[in-house]
């Protein structure tokens, strides 16, 4: 597998078996590391079915030193605070925790192929998105859950929808999908480089809403290149609507961007370059249901 330029990724569960009711690693983690550096595993996704979420504040730490113990460099994807918002102790998540143990972590539901998944997470990591935030940085993700482009039940509009903001929040883009039959305008939004760059920005500083005016979301991330100060940005606009076709104007500066010199305005998705804008911009669209604008502006 590796010498074809692939990963190797295995999941297991925390828990004394796993979600569908395979063995899990609960009182053999330390073999179980063992066994996954032995098979040259890359990627781990530990989850948290079938054990008291009282004892994952150190579980799932000791698994991550029984990974480092094995001298591998695995990815360490955790289930845990998911485990907690389930059981009803999201007040008892302690992010710094989770992320001196972990690379990433589950935050809320399953995706399930829909818009209405989809949205629901979306609404969710609206309303916490400080917490979320101040938890991560380069080396902690939240992983708001896979992309489900290609599903039957998601439209072209809302798989971009899913990657722009999933882009935004700088999260892990893992695909739940065929890749054996996955359309090719399918294929162009998995592969679009300009948005898998805003998610992957060595910044890593997760995006946010900034504005919602009624069905509309604007969300803004900082991102390199840096200029005396200034950051760049990438500005992701959303008709949340089902139904509706909505139209926004807003000035850039409406939004924090305020820069004196400008920005480079381009879009993302279409890779057209738009040229030269001021704060004063004013930036107007109108998008369909349940579909995105996403664009860059680079400080100059």
């Amino acid at each position: 597998m590796h010498d074809r330029g692939l990963q190797l990724g295995i999941y297991e569960d925390y828990g004394t078996k796993t979600c569908e009711g395979y063995p899990g690693s609960l009182d053999h983690l330390q073999i179980d590391a063992e066994t996954f550096a032995s098979w040259d595993v890359d990627y781990l996704k530990l989850d948290g079915c079938n054990v008291n979420t009282t004892l994952m504040p150190t579980g799932y730490p000791e698994m991550e030193r029984a990974l480092n113990a094995t001298g591998r460099p695995i990815v360490y994807a955790c289930g845990w605070p998911l485990f907690f918002y389930i059981d009803g102790k999201k007040d008892k998540i302690n992010y710094t925790a989770v992320r001196s143990a972990c690379n990433s972590w589950r935050i809320y539901n399953d995706v399930i192929g829909n818009w209405n998944s989809i949205s629901d997470i979306i609404r969710f990591v609206d309303a916490n998105q400080d917490v979320l935030a101040a938890a991560q940085a380069p080396g902690g993700w939240n992983d708001p859950d896979m992309i489900v482009a290609g599903l039957p039940n998601v439209t072209i509009d809302q798989a971009m929808v899913q990657m722009t903001l999933w882009s935004i929040w700088s999260a892990p883009l893992i695909m739940s999908n065929d890749l054996r039959v996955l359309k090719p305008e399918i294929r162009d939004i998995l592969q679009n480089r300009n948005v898998i760059a805003i998610d992957q920005d060595p910044l890593g500083i997760m995006g946010k809403l900034v504005r919602r005016i009624k069905y509309i979301s604007i969300y803004v991330k900082p991102v390199t290149p840096v200029r005396n100060g200034h950051y760049s940005y990438a500005v992701a606009v959303v008709n949340m609507h089902e139904h509706k076709d909505k139209q926004i104007n807003f000035t850039l500066k409406s939004i924090g961007l305020e820069n004196a010199n400008g920005y480079q305005l381009f879009n993302l998705w279409t890779g057209e370059d738009l040229g030269r804008v001021m704060p004063s911009f004013v930036y107007s669209v109108k998008l369909r249901p349940t579909s995105v604008s996403f664009v860059k502006l680079t400080v100059q």
